[in-house]
């Protein structure tokens, strides 16, 4: 019954209600775009939220393809002026989260005495109890007409000088003082994300790493696997269907790729041969889900082969009553 629907509709309408998931394309969304001036390439999830909220203007180039950090496992880009992370596990539209730079740069400040907070109807400046800091006159302008919470955070420290110019830190950017420009021009976030990048002492060679645009649809030199599940919490003796989606090394959809899915049970594995991926990248599976404690995590672990490339992923479900 279920070749009766449309399955990159089933395939999006379960990713985006998916308990444990991992980043997947939107059905509708963007195409990729290639920036010849850093080579680099910005995909699903983030191209959605970038071309959105301002592009360029508001982020700068890539500054790195998209990769999933060791550290957190969350799936990054950087930009020059912010990080991109995803996460699935958020409702929308915070799945997209912009990076806390500014904190993650130790430019948090103290609070500033209770005798400096102005007063609640001060025309000029606004005040923060999240964090105990004032924003003010053209920074708050800024921050007010170009994102606000969502792009900048909330002010971690006040005005101050920093290599000849006025500036002022916020979570996830920092906004310069620029008297030489026009009217207009004169506030302007810094490239807190190239900052970062260069302080944190990340791999160098993801920077100059992007393709030429001579490589832009060539053959796949990459595959890479996203996964799920359409019932996150699913009870004993209960059908679950999991699903892949395979696309190369430029969020492009992979067909007739072989696909492998282990289960893993408390007590054993079960390994499925999913049929090959279709013409729009997608495999699935459906089976009964065994006798298993309330509660019990179930991970499943995804392994596909396509003209000599190699990709897996994992996502999971919970077993409920």
């Amino acid at each position: 019954m279920i070749q009766k629907y449309n399955f990159l509709g089933l395939f999006s309408a379960a990713l985006m209600s998916a308990f444990v998931v991992l980043p997947t394309p939107p059905a509708q969304g963007q195409p990729p775009q290639y920036f010849p001036e850093t080579r680099h390439i910005v995909r699903s999830p983030f191209i959605d939220y970038f071309v959105s909220t301002g592009g360029v203007s508001q982020y700068g180039f890539p500054i790195t393809d998209d990769y999933v950090d060791p550290a957190t496992g969350l799936l990054i880009q950087y930009f020059e002026k912010v990080r991109m992370e995803w996460h699935p596990g958020n409702p929308e539209p915070y799945r997209v989260l912009l990076g806390l730079l500014g904190d993650e740069l130790g430019k948090r400040q103290p609070p500033i005495p209770i005798s400096k907070i102005p007063a609640p109807n001060d025309p000029n400046c606004s005040h923060f109890e999240a964090t105990g800091h004032t924003l003010c006159m053209q920074f708050r302008d800024y921050w007010n007409t170009n994102g606000g919470l969502d792009r900048f955070g909330y002010p971690i420290g006040e005005y101050t000088i920093e290599n000849g110019f006025l500036v002022q830190y916020f979570q996830r950017a920092r906004l310069e003082w620029h008297p030489e420009k026009v009217e207009g021009q004169r506030v302007q976030a810094a490239p807190l994300g190239k900052t970062y990048y260069e302080v944190a002492g990340l791999d160098q060679s993801r920077l100059f790493n992007g393709l030429a645009g001579s490589d832009i649809g060539a053959s796949p030199t990459a595959i890479a696997a996203r996964a799920s599940v359409f019932n996150p919490v699913a009870v004993v003796q209960g059908p679950q269907t999991a699903f892949v989606y395979v696309t190369d090394q430029l969020g492009n959809a992979v067909g007739n790729a072989s696909v492998t899915l282990v289960v893993h049970y408390p007590d054993r594995d079960q390994t499925f041969t999913l049929p090959p991926t279709s013409a729009s990248g997608t495999s699935f599976q459906t089976f009964v889900v065994p006798e298993a404690q309330a509660g019990t995590i179930i991970t499943m672990d995804f392994i596909i082969t396509s003209a000599g490339l190699f990709g897996s992923t994992r996502t999971s479900y919970m077993v409920w009553y």
